[in-house]
């Protein structure tokens, strides 16, 4: 542990030596200032734990060097010295955030010694309910973050790490995977959080369309624009704009976007107007990046700079230590919505979905909840009440495990229900599958053909 950090300004390099002397045997780091610019130089470069400052200075008034003191940084820990037995001085620096005074010239070394281990104390005190108020703050923050697993401990540590940075960060993550709940979070717990957090699909909105939803338009630039309209760039200013599934961006917006990065403006579709626009970028994808910019499909110098800081989003399959957490989460949510008296899921129909392969992720899981609030009239959800692509497992596990076969044959039947499972929840998407099921592309297609998997019509 470093040692603490004390610095001592007086314009009499005597009082300084002679407190160094009487403080060695407490193991301080001491650090001397004669004149007020150079305090106020020394804290800014060695953020010292406590202060001892001489109430009369050559350039500057003691009681001014401990407003600016305490300006430069709100928690610093002050302790005024003074050969003047002047009540109103020491009032006024106590009113200023001062911690406690000395009184000149120095004779009491034990008093001395108290007063500054009591100031250490009070300022280590407020610092942990300093820690204690932000880790409270940030826990109701990110209340819409339902995971106590060592994957989402391990993002939550991130969140609040990279929150308060103003950089931009990109988010990896499967389809269903919560990547906008995180980026909200995000915001949640930045300096932004007063101001807009808008999201934008990139995906799902046509590319003419994105450009001028993006940027906005003025009057007369296309069919349909019968007046100036701002774009979420504009709208978004101060605060974070999200931009989901940003692999699907064309190469011609993958410019226009690059330069709002770079300098922070951009034109209006059909403008002349350069805006300026503070916003934080946080984009998102399901897709590899870095082989898209490889193909040529993605251009690298913007990748580069939505890529400063990376967070990968953990698959619910990756996480199902959570699965339970999230059940009930979304069972009181649905409840409450659908005004039923749905309280919980019983033992088998948990089994069954701890599993499940999840390719939807915690999407997919959310809508099932859903399905089975909606449709039981019960107070306990049961197998029954889930989709029979997810209760047909209870039977096919019971065959595999109630007959005796061959471990190769027991292995075969389970690769070919575990691929039919991703394959239909996947509608047949063999990207989509193959990269759930950890599987290239060839070798699934290969899979296929040998376990004889056709689509149902």
């Amino acid at each position: 542990m470093p040692p603490t950090k004390i610095l001592i300004v007086d314009d009499e390099p005597a009082v300084c030596e002679s407190l160094r002397e009487a403080l060695a045997d407490e193991g301080y780091a001491f650090s001397t200032a004669h004149t007020g610019r150079d305090a106020l130089e020394s804290y800014g470069a060695n953020l010292p734990d406590l202060v001892l400052l001489d109430i009369n200075l050559p350039d500057w008034n003691g009681l001014d060097l401990l407003r600016e003191l305490r300006a430069l940084d709100p928690g610093a820990t002050i302790i005024m010295a003074t050969a003047q037995s002047d009540i109103a001085t020491v009032v006024d620096a106590i009113k200023e955030g001062a911690e406690n005074y000395l009184t000149k010239p120095f004779y009491d070394i034990a008093t001395i010694k108290t007063i500054i281990h009591k100031a250490l104390g009070n300022k280590a005190l407020r610092e942990e309910n300093r820690y204690l108020k932000s880790r409270l703050d940030f826990k109701t923050r990110i209340k819409n973050i339902v995971g106590n697993s060592p994957k989402m401990q391990e993002l939550y540590r991130m969140i609040e790490k990279i929150a308060p940075l103003n950089t931009t960060i990109l988010l990896i993550g499967e389809t269903g995977t919560g990547k906008e709940v995180i980026a909200q979070a995000i915001h949640q717990y930045s300096s932004r959080a007063e101001n807009k957090f808008i999201s934008i699909n990139c995906g799902s909105i046509p590319e003419s369309l994105l450009e001028s939803t993006l940027f906005g338009y003025e009057k007369g630039a296309f069919t349909g624009a019968f007046k100036r309209t701002k774009g979420v760039f504009e709208e978004a200013h101060g605060g974070t704009l999200f931009l989901d599934e940003i692999g699907e961006t064309s190469p011609a917006l993958q410019v226009r976007l690059l330069r709002v990065l770079q300098d922070c403006s951009f034109q209006r579709v059909g403008g002349t107007e350069t805006i300026r626009s503070d916003v934080r970028i946080i984009s998102a994808t399901n897709k590899d990046l870095l082989d898209e910019v490889r193909q040529k499909k993605f251009r690298d110098d913007l990748f580069y700079r939505l890529n400063v800081i990376t967070l990968f989003i953990p698959a619910l399959r990756e996480r199902l230590d959570d699965l339970p957490l999230l059940c009930k989460h979304f069972i009181a949510k649905y409840a409450q919505a659908l005004n039923k008296p749905i309280q919980s899921i019983d033992d088998q129909a948990l089994k069954l979905l701890l599993e499940y392969a999840w390719p939807g992720n915690i999407r997919e899981l959310e809508n099932i909840i859903e399905r089975a609030v909606a449709l039981n009239e019960n107070k306990v959800i049961s197998p029954h009440d889930l989709p029979e692509t997810i209760s047909a497992l209870q039977s096919s596990g019971q065959n595999l495990t109630s007959v005796s076969l061959p471990l190769n044959v027991a292995r075969t039947e389970f690769e070919k229900q575990y691929l039919r499972a991703v394959l239909d929840q996947t509608g047949w998407n063999i990207t989509r599958a193959s990269q759930i099921a950890g599987l290239p592309r060839q070798n699934l297609h290969v899979k296929i053909k040998k376990l004889g998997l056709r689509r149902n019509p």
